[in-house]
């Protein structure tokens, strides 16, 4: 029972940005972005709590009465 005694592997380089100009260029798209998402809760919220609790129901028009007048309806009709 030998052991095979191989070299274990290099670990992977870790990319480190020295000038934060991956940092900055995520703060800059995400401000915009967070405040646009701001404005929308604030609008959705606003929108739920400035609903009517006795809403109007809708006025629908009442249907003129259909009456055939040559017995039932053949089957192709819609």
């Amino acid at each position: 029972m030998s052991e095979s005694s191989l070299p274990e592997p290099a670990p992977a380089p870790v990319f480190v940005d020295q000038s934060g100009l991956r940092g900055r260029l995520f703060r800059r798209f995400g401000w915009p972005v967070s405040a646009v998402g701001a404005i929308l809760a604030a609008a959705m919220g606003s929108s739920l709590i400035g609903t009517q609790s006795q809403a109007p129901a809708m006025d629908i028009p009442p249907k003129s009465p259909y009456l055939p007048t040559g017995g039932p309806l053949p089957p192709f009709w819609p």
